[in-house]
């Protein structure tokens, strides 16, 4: 007889079929069992309808049993026809099928060796699924909970560096003042001068210099920010306050380093270092940008000053340092080594503030100095617009600071490149 993969699937109907029955039956001899040993309990007896019917469903049961066995007989008959090789040798390691797992199953031998005991107990054999079952993807798992780590990632913060290149001092006003040199014309030379009618030039008047002052000011400036929250987030996440605050602080250090460097001083911003810095005069064609910056110290150093450092910006000072001779080798040092940040002897400061293409050279501790009114604070309060009626909150980060660039002559922006 042969056997194809429909005739299977017509005896795993009949199994499944004969094992809803089997099921069945097993349910009704429960629930019979159960009424007879209640009539037993109240009567005293068995009446003889009820011992008809349980030996009835006995029967039944033993049947049943007969018809699942023939059915895996069957279905193991099948499954092993459908398992042939080709050459004709049967395949040793093929699946068993699931007539076989139940025949060789303990619970088939325990409830077939027991003709008073009709029900078996259940068997695993696999799914009979056609979809089967197994975890969603993404997000949205129902049957998998993800693990929820504690806190929240933060991005990583800039480094910031122009604050530590000035003087940092205090102030209790809202207006810095200082008198600056506006002026000083030197005539010293000898008493009398060439035309003094006699040689030490005695009773002859002196020569006579000039020095005017100016008094100079700049305003104590705020920067400030704020961020709108309900009452019941910051009272259902408590994470979520400290972690507000910290990024409305560094937004604060974030805005307080650029203004400091390229704040144009306008209406309430800071006049910034490179708004108040002397252009660099050493621009010729044809130079190297190491020319470019050698020149900007010596435009500082011809000021009576020491230059301190280099501020560029990141991009500029990479390919500085890509910078190769005619044999191809690097100029600043070895790839595998590390060196400090430094040209012609200065510290560089990489900053994403300053302007790509652009440098500030500069005797930084003697060009300006840094004035905090009041630190960097974080408040929280209802009093804005309706926030109180629909328990909102306004979380207010703000600081107060001035900056006073004493020496113009001691700081020279330009360009990194003069190729002509």
């Amino acid at each position: 007889m042969e056997y194809n993969s429909e005739e299977m699937k017509a005896l795993d109907a009949a199994m499944k079929s004969a094992f809803s029955a089997m099921q069945e039956n097993v349910k009704k001899v429960q629930d019979m069992a159960i009424e007879a040993l209640e009539e037993t309990r109240k009567e005293g007896t068995l009446h003889g309808k009820t011992n008809e019917q349980l030996t009835k469903l006995g029967e039944e049961g033993i049947k049943l049993s007969d018809n699942v066995k023939a059915l895996m007989d069957r279905m193991t008959e099948t499954e092993q026809k459908l398992a042939k090789r080709p050459n004709g040798e049967d395949a040793g390691n093929a699946i068993k099928s699931a007539g076989q797992i139940v025949a060789e199953s303990e619970q088939f031998k325990a409830a077939g060796a027991s003709k008073g005991k009709p029900e078996m107990e259940a068997v695993n054999i696999g799914s009979f699924h056609k979809t089967n079952i197994i975890n969603a993807t993404g997000a949205s798992q129902p049957l998998v909970p993800g693990d929820r780590l504690g806190g929240i990632v933060m991005p990583v913060n800039r480094r910031l560096t122009i604050r530590q290149l000035l003087p940092n001092n205090s102030t209790s006003s809202n207006m810095i003042e200082f008198a600056k040199e506006l002026l000083f014309t030197n005539a010293a030379g000898a008493q009398g001068g060439p035309t003094s009618p006699v040689g030490n030039g005695e009773g002859e008047l002196k020569p006579e210099s000039t020095l005017t002052f100016e008094l100079a000011n700049t305003a104590v400036c705020l920067i400030a920010h704020f961020i709108p929250a309900s009452r019941q987030i910051l009272s259902d996440a408590p994470q979520l306050q400290g972690y507000v605050d910290g990024r409305l602080r560094y937004g604060l250090a974030l805005k307080e380093e650029t203004d400091l460097l390229t704040g144009d001083g306008g209406a309430g911003v800071l006049n910034g270092l490179v708004n108040q810095s002397t252009a660099f005069t050493g621009g010729v064609t044809n130079q190297t940008v190491l020319d470019t910056l050698l020149k900007s110290m010596l435009q500082v150093t011809l000021q009576n000053l020491d230059p301190t450092g280099i501020i560029m910006n990141p991009i500029d000072w990479t390919a500085l340092r890509l910078l190769k001779d005619t044999t191809n080798r690097y100029l600043f040092s070895d790839p595998h080594s590390s060196e400090a940040e430094r040209v012609w002897g200065l510290p560089v400061v990489p900053t994403a503030s300053m302007t790509a293409g652009k440098f500030l050279t500069g005797a930084f501790n003697l060009a300006a100095e840094i004035f905090d009114r009041e630190d960097a604070t974080v408040r929280i309060a209802e009093q804005h617009a309706d926030f109180f009626v629909r328990n909102m909150v306004c979380i207010l980060a703000e600081e107060r600071l001035a900056l006073a660039v004493y020496r113009s002559a001691a700081l020279v922006y330009g360009n990194t490149s003069h190729q002509g």
